[in-house]
């Protein structure tokens, strides 16, 4: 499963993700210069937060099998998203992306999904972490 890259959000660094780094390739990022994150090709690709917009931006570059979006931040519409799936993924006390997603889901003509995990917030902890976990590997 480690095949797949991940993306965390503004704010957080990558040790905050220790527990997913048996699974997942956590990628660096120095959020003072974005543009400067360096990945791996993958065909599975995972951002949470800030991290989907630089995941997004490696898909707009590298045609990946699965795009997994948690908690999107605010976006007007997916533009060139070379991914054949995307899943988005929030919490159910997250409102403020649930709408968001909604209407960004709308607008894609691929195969997509939207899993809202019950009683989550936005942080990848509990049971937030597991479903991701068994999305990610079901898909690698």
């Amino acid at each position: 499963m480690k095949k797949i890259n991940f993306y965390y959000g503004l704010g957080d660094k990558a040790s905050n993700y220790e527990v997913l780094s048996k699974y997942l390739n956590i990628i660096k990022i120095d959020w003072n210069n974005p543009e400067k994150v360096k990945a791996p090709k993958r065909d599975i690709v995972v951002g949470f937060s800030m991290g989907c917009l630089l995941a997004l931006d490696y898909v707009e570059k590298h045609r990946v099998k699965k795009l997994i979006l948690c908690s999107l931040p605010p976006c007007e519409k997916l533009v060139i998203v070379k991914a054949d799936e995307i899943i988005f993924m929030l919490g159910s006390k997250e409102r403020f992306c649930l709408q968001n997603v909604r209407r960004v889901y709308k607008t894609l003509k691929r195969k997509k999904s939207i899993i809202v995990v019950r009683g989550a917030d936005h942080k990848i902890a509990g049971k937030y972490r597991k479903k991701l976990l068994e999305i990610a590997s079901a898909a690698s």
